[in-house]
């Protein structure tokens, strides 16, 4: 079961379910990710960010749940790790294009894509996945210092279709690549990189 660490700059949750525009979404939202305490511990290593990707439901996962319970069934198979924040939001395709420029992009444009009617890769076609519907984001905290390097051993291989390890979150639940259901940040700069991006868009 997921411990919450109950640190200074926690924020109330806000469900996968309950997404809203308010202002006052909003504005938790970009004080929790404009804190300065959140960027320190991302810097230092002991805050990372961890992502359910929109539509884990039931085409996507292998025990057919629906979207909010595998979205909880991810959540309660991170061990290791605190959650010092969570909310829900969803990505423009520009802020996506930002996301995952350099290496995922040049990867996804070199596969093609699931409807080859509308889109000649990948890359395009994730994108419009990406930014329709609700993303969640859990801030993991560890206190040693190694939160991303705990979260991604969580992961699993980004290509489930070849590289399959059961005891991974992508590996027990992903039914394919096209989605591997969650996101780890590489590096402390990506995690802060990561969470200026998705401010931006909560602040749009």
């Amino acid at each position: 079961m997921t411990e919450k660490v109950q640190l200074p700059y926690y924020e109330k949750e806000l469900a996968r379910t309950e997404i809203t525009d308010t202002t006052e979404y909003k504005q938790s939202v970009v004080e929790l990710l404009s804190d300065d305490r959140i960027i320190e511990a991302a810097k230092s290593g002991h805050l990372t960010l961890a992502m359910i990707r929109p539509f884990v439901g039931p085409d996507a996962n292998l025990q057919g749940l629906s979207d909010a319970e595998c979205a909880d069934l991810i959540e309660e198979m991170i061990e290791g790790l605190g959650v010092a924040g969570k909310f829900s939001f969803r990505f423009t395709e520009d802020v996506v294009g930002e996301f995952y420029e350099g290496a995922p992009q040049e990867v996804m444009e070199k596969n093609p894509p699931l409807d080859a009617t509308r889109f000649d890769s990948r890359w395009p076609e994730f994108k419009e996945f990406m930014s329709s519907g609700t993303t969640t984001a859990l801030l993991l905290y560890a206190k040693d210092g190694d939160a991303i390097e705990r979260w991604r051993a969580h992961l699993g291989h980004w290509n489930i279709d070849k590289y399959r390890d059961p005891a991974t979150i992508r590996g027990a639940l992903g039914v394919n690549l096209y989605n591997n259901l969650v996101h780890g940040s590489d590096a402390p700069e990506s995690v802060v990189r990561e969470l200026g991006l998705i401010r931006s868009v909560v602040e749009s």
